[in-house]
């Protein structure tokens, strides 16, 4: 395709002249000052015009390369298109852009830079163009997986060329079809791509979308007969029955049933029904299959026995009360007697613990005579006598004279009384009983508050759910003589249910009641009967295997009643717990084992005999703080023997072993703790309503975090026993307690406060009358403080009491006697004696007519205060006091014969001289007294005698002041309006 003609060079030599001159003025090559240096001219110019790619149709673009073979560039390229010129340039390439069908010719006339001219052509033939055919999909926006659904394709070419298509259905699939069906396996969303290729490669596409849905499963509807919500239960001798129902809009649903012991029906009919051969949980299945293969299944879990014993759900009940009843017997002994002697731990100090020796307080010495009493009895008073012999004749005044001398604190200073703990009531006789016994009392004898103890419980819940029942009636042969003899009525309601299928259901309920009766005595009637309940209720509701809740209780009851005569047997056995967040702590724990036997003999309207013996574990710990709220060791025994149902128990045991602890305001730290062991022994061997002996005996111990700082600061131990004889015409009555009480609020083993109180109480009756003929007791106290801890009390307070009655009768009694002896002592920080207090009082009172009321008494009361205010030993201050009152109705008739109430106060400042002899520095004396007679029964009295006597004497300053007033008072008719007031005074005084 290429020619070269020097014909053609010769005609352009001018042109091409014309530019190759241009070309090197552009170049620099004209009027350069180089040398010329001449080149020998080539010969031939080649090249090859080459067309880029294949062009063959009129929509191909063309594009002509001159690929030079020979010659020296630059070159100058005139360009021609069928013969025309079109393109002159240094460019070696010519885009033709697009040419009409036909042939044609493309030149190119090639001069290099020496001037030689070589031509180029190629000659080509374009076609018309090929045209792509069409393509369509049809396709529906949706199906369902694993139902077929209809595709179609329409593609055509233009040109008539033969068509290749594809299908693809973006699942892995593809078909070269023009239409048909295609399924889906899974739903989701396919993109479907079409293609339709013909002869020349030309390509034409198609794309749908379509959305394919999941197969709705076949619904399938079970019914099963027994039919409870969870777990079938199913007696071994019964048929579980299966009806079903199925529905698929698709099509026909196909039905089988597994039955879990290897047997199944496939298809299987709308109802099925199976009985087991052996005992076993079974897993049932149903499943219905759907046209499309998909299946709905139903799954039951069938536990079959022969007895209701031999369920599952029975079997962990046995397991859990076994373990409980386990646990009881060791937890109860380890709480209360760990160490095995006989006695509970908790009070073994209080048990052990000497009693207070008050008698060597008192009396160290033995005589008989309270020796503090030493001081009291001592006192020398000023001489009144002399007193009125300094002041002299009193003179008749109308008025009381008002003078500071008349008044107590012109002798005793205000702190100089009573002090408080003087004024302390003495502790009761029950002092004890109130602080420790009774609230253990409240405790172990009290209703313990958990539903798990009312089988009530168990029948609400099962109430409340579908469970599987079986009631039956059977008749049973107690005596083993092979004649079954005994009717027996069974009801067992169950209900497992395990809504996930993993082992550990989240809900037990289990009721199991068996009545039985017999006619032993062959009357017709029967006269021994039997129940036992049993249920158990647990909740598992995580399904992890660990009930977070569980209660059991089995209660049985033992009855002989042949009209007459009833014997009653109970056991009460209940084992609960609750760990609701799984943590290993219980918020719940209760564990009761309860054993009562009551007999009527049918002979009055009380039990011949009662036996109840109990043991409790209790543990209530609300907030699950690891501390409980409370928390119960219990051992109680309580045996009663009426043999002639009167009323009067002859015979009486009790027994009670109980400790208590309590964290009141729930902050961790138990801030409580009680225990109490008590034996009683009672006997009224005669039935007559006497107790002819009676005997307790008891130690408690009370431990209480007061301020709430985790340490128990306040200890009370008691000990005490009551004794009673009654022989008759001699009765005789016992009761003594000790009691010791500790503040040691650091907790440090060192009491910062101490109490030791004892009560000592003994009546004696010599007649066969239900009164006393005498009652003596005697309580005493004994009480320290000390705040700093240094071994050395800072303050003693120790009293005696000591009471004796006499003769009594409804209302009281005839004669009262008691005498207090108390010493108070107060030392500084240094152990130095600050002051010290004695007080002595008697009380006798006579009851003449046996009202109740008090006719005659005689009271008296000393105190003798002393102070050492410099620490140095010798008590500078010395104040006495003496407080008498009497009064006389021996006829009982309400008319007091005279009263008289009579105040001495008298205070001594002292010194000690350097010869060692006490001096008196200043002194104070103030005596009043009440003098009345003839006092009629509205406290009127006919003559009132009211006498003051004041002494003050001062000797470092030498003065004196005395002063006497006597109010004489006459009421002659006792109507509370005096008919004269006669007052009278006298005083001296230096200086006056």
């Amino acid at each position: 395709m290429t020619e070269m003609t020097y014909d053609r060079i010769a005609r352009h030599r001018i042109h091409t002249g014309l530019l190759l001159v241009a070309l090197m003025v552009g170049s620099g090559c004209l009027g350069a000052t180089d040398e010329i240096v001449e080149q020998p001219e080539p010969s031939v110019v080649t090249a090859d015009v080459q067309l880029e790619g294949s062009p063959t149709t009129a929509n191909d673009l063309i594009v002509a390369n001159a690929v030079i073979e020979e010659g020296t560039g630059p070159y100058i390229v005139n360009w021609r298109l069928d013969g025309v010129l079109v393109q002159t340039s240094p460019s070696l390439v010519y885009d033709a852009g697009f040419l009409s069908v036909g042939t044609h010719t493309i030149e190119a006339e090639i001069t290099d830079s020496m001037g030689v001219t070589g031509v180029s052509a190629v000659i080509f033939t374009l076609q018309e163009p090929n045209r792509a055919p069409t393509v369509s999909l049809e396709l529906p926006d949706e199906g369902i997986a694993g139902v077929p659904v209809a595709w179609s394709v329409d593609a055509s070419d233009p040109d008539g060329d033969d068509l290749v298509v594809e299908v693809d259905f973006s699942d892995g699939t593809t078909q070269r079809d023009l239409s048909g069906q295609h399924i889906w396996g899974e739903p989701g969303t396919y993109a479907v791509r079409v293609s339709a290729t013909d002869t020349s490669g030309f390509l034409a596409n198609a794309q749908e979308a379509i959305r394919i849905e999941h197969a709705d499963a076949p619904s399938l509807t079970v019914s099963t007969n027994p039919s409870p919500q969870g777990r079938i239960h199913l007696n071994l001798a019964g048929q579980l029955t299966i009806t079903t129902s199925t529905e698929d809009p698709l099509g026909p649903v196909s039905v089988s049933i597994e039955w879990g012991d290897g047997s199944m029906v496939d298809p299987a009919f709308t109802e099925e029904s199976h009985q087991y051969t052996e005992e076993d949980v079974f897993v049932v299945r149903v499943t219905a299959t759907g046209p499309t293969g998909i299946t709905t299944e139903r799954v039951f879990h069938v536990e079959v026995v022969s007895v209701a014993d031999d369920l599952e759900a029975a079997q962990l009940q046995e397991q859990l009360e076994a373990e409980a009843e386990e646990q009881l017997e060791t937890e109860v002994e380890e709480q209360l007697d760990s160490d095995g002697d006989g006695t509970v731990d908790e009070v073994t100090e209080a048990q052990q613990e000497a009693d207070y020796d008050w008698q060597s307080d008192f009396d160290p010495d033995g005589d008989g005579y309270y020796d503090d009493d030493q001081e009291v009895d001592d006192w020398v008073a000023t001489d009144e006598q002399s007193v009125r012999d300094e002041v002299g004749d009193e003179e008749e005044t109308d008025q009381m004279p008002q003078n500071s001398l008349l008044h107590e604190d012109s002798v005793v200073e205000s702190d100089e009384g009573p002090s408080e703990s003087e004024l302390e009531p003495l502790p009761p006789a029950n002092a004890a009983d109130a602080e420790v016994v009774n609230p253990i009392f409240d405790d172990a004898w009290g209703d313990v508050s958990d539903d798990s103890l009312d089988q009530q419980t168990y029948s609400r819940s099962i109430s409340q759910v579908t469970a599987t029942w079986w009631n039956d009636s059977f008749w049973e042969d107690w005596d083993g003589d092979g004649v079954a003899e005994t009717l027996c009525h069974r009801s067992v309601g169950v209900f497992w249910f395990d809504s996930d299928g993993i082992p550990g259901p989240e809900r037990i309920i289990l009721i199991r009641t068996l009545h039985c009766s017999q006619d032993r005595d062959g009357d017709g009637h029967d006269d021994f009967f039997f129940t036992r309940f049993r249920g158990l209720d647990l909740v598992d509701q995580n399904s992890d295997g660990i009930p977070e809740r569980h209660d059991v209780l089995t209660r049985t009851v033992w009855t002989w009643d042949n009209g007459t005569y009833e014997d009653v047997n109970i056991h009460l056995f209940v084992h609960a717990r609750t760990d609701a967040d799984q943590d290993g702590n219980l918020e719940r724990r209760v564990v009761l084992n309860r054993q009562q036997r009551m007999v009527d003999q049918g002979i009055g309207a009380v039990l011949t005999a009662y036996f109840s013996h109990t043991r409790l574990i209790l543990r209530i710990d609300a907030n699950d703080d690891g501390t409980p709220e409370l928390w119960m060791a219990i051992d109680h025994t309580s045996w009663v023997w009426d043999p002639t149902e009167d009323g009067n128990v002859d015979r009486h045991r009790d027994n009670l072993r109980a400790v208590v602890r309590k964290d009141t305001n729930q902050d961790g730290s138990v801030d409580v703790i009680r225990a109490l062991h008590q034996n009683t022994v009672q006997f009224d061997n005669d039935s007559n309503g006497v107790i002819e002996l009676q005997w307790t005996w008891r130690a408690g111990v009370l431990k209480v975090d007061t301020d709430h700082d985790g340490d128990l600061d306040y200890t009370a131990r008691m000990r005490g026993w009551n004794q009673h004889w009654d022989w008759g015409m001699v009765e005789y009555h016992i009761h003594r307690f000790a009691l010791t009480r500790t503040v040691d609020d650091d907790a440090d083993g060192i009491p910062e406060w101490k109490q030791r109180i004892i009560h000592m109480a003994n009546a004696t009756d010599w007649d066969f009358d239900p009164y006393l003929e005498q009652h003596e007791s005697y309580t005493a106290t004994l009480t320290w403080s000390d705040a700093d801890e240094d071994g050395h009390e800072e303050h003693i307070f120790r009293r005696v009491t000591e009471t004796t009655q006499l003769d009594q009768h409804a209302h009281g009694w005839s004669h009262h006697s008691v005498s207090t002896h108390s010493l108070e002592i107060w030392r500084d920080s240094n152990h130095n004696l600050h002051a010290m207090r004695v007080v002595v009082i008697g009380l006798s009172s006579w009851d003449n007519n046996s009202d109740g009321s008090q006719d005659t008494y005689d009271y008296l009361s000393r105190s003798w205060l002393a102070a050492d205010y410099d620490h140095d030993g010798f008590l500078e201050r010395r104040v006495f006091h003496r407080h008498y009152m009497a009064a006389r109705d021996d006829n009982a008739d309400g008319n007091v014969t005279f009263a008289v109430n009579s105040n001495i106060w008298h205070a001594r400042n002292l010194s000690l001289s350097s010869g060692g002899n006490i001096e008196v520095l200043q002194e104070a004396y103030l005596s009043h007294r009440v003098f009345e007679w003839n006092i009629n029964p509205q406290g009127h009295a006919y003559h009132t005698n009211n006498t003051w006597i004041a002494f003050h004497v001062d000797y470092v300053t030498n003065t004196v002041q005395g002063l006497i007033v006597t109010v004489i008072t006459i009421d002659s008719n006792q109507d509370g309006t005096p008919e004269s007031v006669t007052i009278t005074t006298g005083s001296t005084g230096n200086p006056p």
